[in-house]
């Protein structure tokens, strides 16, 4: 097995959060909405809970800050950049994501934002390790 830097380990282990996080929101809606709707087109969206809303609205957040968090691990990868501080920031940066869908889903406010922003600041490590 190739071992991971942990950039990259945090890359995979936040790429599997944003899938876990997609199937969160589709089997809560299935749910809701029964087999039929959930193999069907979804032409009539019929009305969602707080709870589908919440989970979605998730997971589409992680999405916005996957891809900026990708090429940020990538560009310090492929330079040869990697250090303490880009791990750290790695780090953070998953573990403040994991927060945050865990707060969105729960639908705390407050904390949900702090984490969202610890998510900024490990990516700001990871770009300061680069200069």
């Amino acid at each position: 097995m190739t071992s991971l830097n942990t950039e990259m380990e945090m890359l995979l282990w936040s790429a599997l959060l944003y899938i876990v996080q997609v199937i969160i929101a589709a089997a809560a809606a299935d749910m809701k909405n029964g087999p039929a709707w959930g193999l069907s087109n979804r032409d009539n969206m019929p009305s969602t809970s707080d709870f589908i809303g919440r989970s979605q609205r998730a997971y589409h957040n992680m999405e916005e800050s996957l891809l900026p968090f990708a090429c940020i691990a990538l560009l310090v990868q492929s330079t040869g950049s990697t250090g303490d501080l880009s791990a750290l920031g790695a780090t953070v940066f998953f573990y403040s994501r994991v927060l945050h869908a865990g707060f969105y889903l729960a639908g705390i406010t407050g904390v949900r934002s702090l984490a969202y922003f610890g998510g900024l600041i490990g990516m700001g490590m990871m770009v300061y390790q680069v200069f």
